[in-house]
């Protein structure tokens, strides 16, 4: 690779998916694990509410209890029975959703709910939904970057939340 190369590679790469997943691996409980996320939720991706629910083997929502919140009423949001069951179904399922996504054109700063489930997996199983459900007010919606990080909360989050606390009791 020529250094020409190499700095086209670093430009193309996103600093903040980078800083995220830095800061996922380093976590070193559960409850560092989840200052991670609320920082990468918050800070990278301007999500004002979020919720976090374990998943039961059985994927009944009313077992799948909220472990931890910022911003939602967690009386409310006790459960992901609170929650749009058909998209739900899906996360279950292991596949993302976000109801509202930016557009190139789109110039309207209303604060509309967001509406983001993300499977959270360990070893291939779902084993808790990231629920985000508003965005702040300057931001639009999620871009493809933000996608990204999403994504890697999906497929990062679950070892830094489950495993190394298991490990850690172990």
């Amino acid at each position: 690779m020529t250094a020409s190369s190499w700095k086209m590679k670093k430009r193309e790469d996103d600093p903040r998916l980078e800083a995220a997943q830095k800061r996922l691996r380093e976590s070193v409980d559960q409850a560092d694990a989840i200052e991670a996320i609320r920082e990468i939720v918050t800070n990278l991706l301007g999500c004002e509410e979020i919720g976090l629910f374990t998943v039961s083997d059985g994927n009944e929502q009313e077992n799948n209890g909220l472990l931890w919140s910022f911003g939602i009423d967690p009386q409310r949001h006790k459960t992901l029975k609170a929650f749009d069951q058909a998209a739900l179904h899906r996360v279950l399922q292991g596949e993302l959703h976000v109801a509202q996504v930016a557009h190139d054109g789109q110039g309207n700063h209303e604060n509309r709910p967001l509406r983001a489930f993300v499977p959270i997996c360990l070893h291939g199983r779902i084993v808790a939904v990231l629920v985000m459900l508003r965005l702040l007010p300057q931001k639009l919606g999620f871009d493809e970057a933000d996608i990204k990080l999403v994504k890697l909360l999906s497929t990062e989050a679950g070892r830094c939340l489950f495993e190394r606390s298991a490990n850690a009791n172990a």
